[in-house]
């Protein structure tokens, strides 16, 4: 057995985990060392870490509204730090204003502080667009949905593709039935061996959304804490050490057969 320690509210606490050789997941994987990055144990007891030491640190909105806009306005080609700051700008503004193209787009090409430093948001126009559409296409979306239901129904909306709606509904309601499917969390699947090499996220997402879920399942982690965990890890990463796990990732897809991993009846052992 491994043991895993952490401090909460000033009292150490233990995690017991299998031993590195035991195979989890369908017997597909094997749970490896708590201090190798990557490994299954190492990624479950991170995630255990992150729960005891960082509770409630989803939700960025006061609204589904306020959410959607923080979701759609960071993303692909967007640093965090500055999506963050054109939502600051745009959710005090009400919903007739935000419904206007041209008033989101003065708002969004306005130049933004961040960190001290004047700067430029990408894709104004295209942001712009797709906001004032949401914004007035929220009202037909039943937000008392179930969270895969609400996240289907936000994908119809402009601009909002699986992985933005999931990581609306992620936010928003807490819920570990959906998965935020970036670089970040395909990187990390893709070195565990968690994907079929063939798979792609554009065509893939529920195959890919399944995988991951049932990874969560079968370690034992919530999957929107591990969600959080991965993308916070990875994008921190130094790059040798993220050549590393992609050197891993090719192991991975050259010892597996063309069978993908078996996600109907993940195991704990």
């Amino acid at each position: 057995m491994q043991q895993v320690f952490s401090y909460r509210d000033g009292e150490l606490v233990e995690l017991t985990l299998p031993a590195e050789t035991t195979r989890v997941f369908g017997h597909q994987l094997r749970w490896g060392r708590a201090e190798e990055i990557g490994t299954p144990a190492y990624w479950t007891a991170q995630t255990w870490m992150w729960e005891t030491e960082e509770p409630d640190h989803y939700r960025l909105g006061r609204t589904l509204r306020e959410e959607m806009l923080a979701c759609l306005l960071g993303g692909y080609g967007i640093p965090a730090e500055v999506g963050l700051a054109a939502y600051d700008r745009l959710r005090a503004a009400p919903a007739d204003v935000l419904e206007d193209e041209h008033s989101v787009l003065e708002m969004l090409t306005t130049p933004l502080e961040v960190k001290g430093r004047s700067v430029r948001y990408r894709f104004a126009r295209q942001k712009a667009r797709h906001v004032a559409l949401c914004v007035a296409g929220l009202a037909d979306i039943d937000t008392d949905a179930g969270d895969r239901d609400l996240r289907d129904a936000l994908v119809g909306l402009s601009g909002i593709g699986p992985k933005t709606a999931s990581w609306i509904v992620r936010n928003w309601r807490d819920s570990d039935e959906v998965s935020i499917l970036d670089i970040h969390i395909i990187r990390a699947c893709h070195s565990l061996g968690l994907f079929d090499a063939a798979w792609r996220v554009e065509r893939h997402y529920a195959q890919m959304e399944a995988a991951y879920l049932a990874f969560a399942k079968a370690v034992g982690a919530r999957a929107s804490v591990l969600d959080s965990v991965i993308w916070m890890t990875m994008r921190q990463l130094p790059q040798d050490i993220v050549a590393k796990l992609n050197v891993k990732d090719a192991r991975n897809q050259n010892n597996r057969t063309s069978k993908a991993v078996d996600i109907r009846q993940p195991v704990l052992i």
